[in-house]
């Protein structure tokens, strides 16, 4: 019984690690962009195990060879137009899947990185990634 609360008491405090200084964390990914430029998004997010993003906004272009451009990706749940949140911008390479369903789910969700958007932006390909502060 005992060995039993110390599994689970270890286990809890290993699942809440937290990030204290999110902009240094996510700047390791910048300073390490090469592993992930040509890379499905899934790798990045992988290895971003102790962050979660929790909303995202993308730029959309009328042009339909290049109609993904970049996501901004948070990291709190403030306003996503707030500017004094560090966030990781993503460039995505040109690919032809339509960008109607990403459309629909940021603004049924509130641009809320929910199970759908991470399922649309896994198999993207990074283009290059920068840090905002």
């Amino acid at each position: 019984m005992l060995s039993g609360i110390m599994v689970l008491a270890t286990g809890k405090l290993t699942a809440q690690k937290s990030v204290k200084d999110t902009a240094a964390y996510l700047k390791r990914f910048e300073t390490n962009r090469e592993k992930y430029i040509g890379k499905p998004f899934s790798l990045l997010l992988k290895d971003m195990a102790l962050l979660q993003i929790r909303k995202a906004k993308s730029e959309i272009s009328e042009d339909a060879a290049t109609t993904l451009l970049t996501t901004r990706f948070l990291f709190s749940d403030q306003d996503i137009d707030a500017s004094q949140q560090p966030a990781l911008v993503i460039r995505w390479k040109a690919d032809d899947a339509p960008v109607a369903p990403l459309e629909f789910m940021e603004q049924d969700h509130q641009y809320r990185f929910a199970v759908s958007e991470r399922n649309f932006f896994e198999k993207k390909i990074i283009r290059d990634l920068t840090v905002k502060q």
